[in-house]
């Protein structure tokens, strides 16, 4: 019974370190539906039924840690607190790989990988996702046997996508000048997708522009 329970398990990783220059403002605290961009990544997480959820921050590292804290959610406060890992970029700047590998490391410091399925990696400027979209994932991933699943919209890849932790070494020992899409690229046979009918894992919020045109979207929860 252990075994299928640890087959089940997985982790993941909100990438909040950015400073948002192309926005002007941390678009972690902009709001959509009445929650902020950050809690929704980890509300959705919460709601997939994460075992453990690292959250990436460094920019303006301790407002956002206190924003964290500060937030409700459907669970309580001690079960997230059980579950959260909250780890400090400073290098952010370096960009999202750095991230990756900050949330990774710290991850694997505390945790036995082996025994997790795999991780699901969720940006911050993809507030719209539902949240019944981070469940059929992580429901896919966990009763299937592919390395990697992706969601797809309209034939266009997006996010939260899922990792097997096999993946774990070889992206923490990507170079600098490499990205994600160097695996994606390596490993394109063992990708899997999820057709979802959720346009918002491939809606990026960047600008005060886009996040203009999503104030008039209906609350996709």
């Amino acid at each position: 019974m252990a075994d299928i329970e640890n087959e089940n398990k997985i982790f993941s990783l909100v990438l909040a370190a950015g400073e948002s220059s192309r926005m002007g403002t941390p678009k972690q605290l902009l709001e959509y539906g009445g929650d902020s961009f950050l809690k929704r990544a980890i509300e959705g997480f919460i709601r997939a039924g994460a075992d453990d959820i690292v959250v990436v921050c460094g920019y303006m590292f301790e407002r956002m840690k206190d924003h964290i804290f500060n937030s409700n959610y459907s669970i309580s406060k001690k079960e997230l607190m059980d579950r959260l890992i909250i780890v400090e970029n400073a290098d952010y700047k370096s960009g999202q790989l750095s991230s990756i590998k900050a949330g990774l490391n710290a991850f694997t410091r505390k945790k036995a990988v082996d025994f997790y399925r795999g991780f699901m990696i969720q940006l911050i400027d993809r507030p719209l996702v539902r949240y019944d979209t981070f469940i059929k994932l992580k429901e896919t991933f966990v009763s299937g046997a592919q390395p990697i699943l992706i969601p797809s919209y309209q034939m266009k890849r997006g996010h939260p996508a899922c990792f097997s932790s096999e993946f774990i070494g070889c992206i923490t020992a990507l170079g600098e000048n490499a990205s994600l899409k160097d695996i994606l690229s390596s490993y394109e046979s063992g990708i899997n997708y999820l057709t979802v009918d959720d346009a918002g894992i491939i809606v990026n919020i960047d600008t005060p522009l886009e996040y203009e045109k999503i104030k008039g979207v209906v609350h996709v929860d």
